[in-house]
């Protein structure tokens, strides 16, 4: 098993493939892959690897890996889980012997044995890159929820593929042109959603899905989506169901021959994974970020946690560091493409943990499956009195209400709920929950849009997320759950592996394992959330039959995001003063620069609070005026110590 960076280049017609400009790609992602790197080159087809050795330690994990006939070659960045089983298969139906441990061998010999349908079968998280020898082939591959990125490029002639964008503008050839639809949804978002990125060119390929390219073109077929189908709607039984799937998911995801932990939160996803794995005896440290801001900070919950575990808790402070000299290390390893607000913390903890341990299991996916965000309490609401609030009513009541407090910093007061609330009414229309987590709301795209954009800021940033909605049916628990799955989640999933990878440290995702999955879809939304109070009903009484404390296991969801709004007035001010007001031309014509500095002076200056709708500018404007840089590596064993971990 190893997470690490994959790249690959194919040329359709014959060109030879350059070996320096597949080794510059390669270079770009050694973060992902300190611990060796690989390349394989034939004629137009060049397979590249960086390696994070996780399991079988030795030479015998070296990618690009093939089968003996020399047939199927492989470039794979994850982990597959149920490799054991699909070599038990393989050996007794096919014949195959392999020659190492590894889960990387299994890759090849699937395809041989099964051709494309070899996605369906694995149980992981992967991005994988596949050349078939004898048919000239190139599949790429993107697990079933897109744990694992894969960003590639396709012209008439090459194929470019890369774990990351900065992989693919290594090559060379990519010039870095934004694309302005991608750029909308970005500004509402955080991110371009599943399918594409904020360049011209370069695209991503979708979860669930695999792409075969060749000389007649490109084929498409996606192996899996998550989907709601409600049949289980007793309690006990669901609870049954869901802690012994668990059991087996959490004990498939323990293997590794390195140092394995957990993060903690206060939440109950990561409390179910860190008591689920005290089941298993398996006596693995807990990492807690600690915020000098109490109203996110977690760590005493978490030490309540650890202490019903029975494992040893260590918390790390993310406040108090070189905020400015991380944000644009974020930026860096998010190549500007995502402007999660959990990403800086997020970041130092990786750095952090990354010096105690190399795998870590995380509760992600939690709040989207066993439905836990408040605003699926909001969107039950909507959906009842909605038809009673006129639009123009609850666009005006939001807009008024987004001007209050502006020197308020906590995490989100009472007047930016309201706000929230409201313009998602206002400015849903049938779909209020694709507005509850805009981060600029459109009177403000319209009034800093600029020429190239001037015609998107009347029509909606959420095409991608509203289809998901659409076509999910059901009540509106269940398809707000199916398009958060699909669209909402890339941006968290995103932040976990960019902020990890910086640090050459592998997060596991026990929920979004498929078999939890695919069980969490089958439960009726009536078990998950039961009334406006109870968001992840479900969940937190696993947790109580597990031990938890019932105010614990009862406790309001705070979330792991920093203070944005006091960062961009205190540590960051310097930078945003730079990128918003002194270079605000960087996204021109995108963007008005007058606008862009009035907005930015209105914030720092406290008259307003614009911290969401300034957060994916100045992550999109430091990356494009070159001002992001990685931070000292620990991967290339220059990291610097960090102080205070107790």
């Amino acid at each position: 098993m190893k997470v690490c960076g994959i790249i690959g280049w194919y040329e359709r017609h014959g060109r030879p493939v350059d070996p320096r400009a597949l080794q510059l790609m390669g270079d770009a992602l050694i973060h992902r892959g300190p611990d060796g790197s690989g390349l394989w080159i034939e004629g137009s087809i060049g397979l590249g690897h960086r390696r994070l050795a996780i399991r079988d330690l030795s030479e015998n994990g070296r990618q690009p890996m093939c089968d003996p006939s020399l047939r199927v070659f492989v470039t794979y960045n994850g982990e597959i889980y149920n490799d054991r089983e699909l070599r038990v298969s393989l050996e007794r139906e096919y014949g195959f012997r392999f020659r190492t441990s590894c889960d990387t061998e299994i890759l090849p010999y699937a395809y041989l044995a099964w051709g494309e349908r070899m996605f369906d079968r694995l149980e992981g998280i992967f991005a994988i890159g596949l050349w078939d020898r004898a048919n000239k082939r190139l599949l790429l591959a993107r697990d079933g929820i897109g744990v694992k990125p894969l960003y590639f490029s396709e012209s008439d002639n090459a194929v470019l593929f890369a774990s990351e964008i900065k992989g693919l503008l290594a090559h060379g050839a990519i010039p870095s042109v934004l694309e302005a639809e991608a750029l909308h949804t970005y500004f509402a978002a955080g991110h371009a959603g599943t399918k594409y990125s904020l360049l011209k060119g370069i695209e991503q390929v979708a979860p669930g899905t695999v792409l075969t390219f060749s000389q007649e073109g490109r084929a498409e077929r996606q192996f899996w989506a998550p989907r709601r189908e409600p049949e289980v709607e007793d309690i006990d039984t669901a609870l049954v169901q869901l802690s012994s799937v668990l059991d087996d998911v959490v004990l498939s995801q323990l293997v590794s021959d390195v140092p394995l932990g957990v993060l903690q939160s206060g939440g109950i996803d990561s409390t179910i994974v860190s008591l689920t794995l005290a089941r298993q005896g398996v006596a693995a440290p807990l990492f807690t970020a600690a915020f000098d801001e109490k109203s996110h900070d977690e760590t005493e919950m978490a030490a309540r946690i650890a202490a019903v575990a029975g494992l040893p808790h260590r918390v790390v402070p993310v406040d108090g560091l070189d905020v400015d000299s991380a944000f644009r290390a974020v930026v860096h390893h998010f190549d500007g493409q995502c402007a999660d607000t959990g990403a800086l913390a997020f970041y130092r903890l990786s750095q952090a943990v990354r010096r105690h341990t190399t795998v870590v299991l995380s509760g992600d996916g939690g709040d989207e499956f066993f439905c836990g965000y408040e605003t699926y309490a909001a969107s039950r609401i909507a959906a009842a009195v909605g038809a009673l609030a006129p639009a123009s009513i609850a666009r005006t009541i939001g807009r008024f209400t987004y001007r209050l407090n502006p020197a308020n910093e906590s995490r989100l007061p009472a007047s930016a709920l309201l706000t929230r609330f409201a313009l998602g009414l206002g400015e849903g229309g049938l779909r209020p929950h694709l507005e509850w987590r805009r981060l600029m709301p459109s009177f403000v795209a319209r009034r800093v849009y600029g020429q190239a954009m001037r015609e998107l800021a009347s029509q909606t940033p959420y095409h991608e997320y509203a289809s998901y909605y659409d076509a999910a049916g059901g009540q509106v628990l269940d398809r707000a759950m199916v398009a958060d799955q699909r669209f909402h989640l890339q941006s968290v999933l995103a932040k976990v592996d960019a902020m990890s990878m910086a640090h050459s440290l592998e997060v596991r995702v026990p929920l979004l394992d498929r078999r939890v999955m695919e069980l969490a879809g089958r439960i009726s939304a009536r078990l998950l959330h039961p009334s406006l109070k109870q968001p992840k009903y479900l969940l937190r009484r696993l947790a109580e039959r597990l031990g938890t404390p019932h105010d614990v296991a009862t406790a309001r969801k705070r979330g792991f995001n920093v203070p944005i709004s006091r960062l961009l007035r205190g540590p960051l001010r310097s930078l945003a003063d730079r990128v918003l007001d002194d270079d605000a031309d960087v996204l021109a014509p995108y963007l008005r620069p007058d606008e862009v500095r009035a907005l930015w002076r209105s914030h720092r200056d406290r008259k307003a609070d614009h911290a969401f709708a300034l957060w994916p500018v100045l992550t999109l404007a430091t990356w494009r005026a070159g001002l992001s840089r990685p931070e000292r590596s620990f991967a290339a064993g220059e990291a610097r110590a960090l102080e205070g971990i107790s």
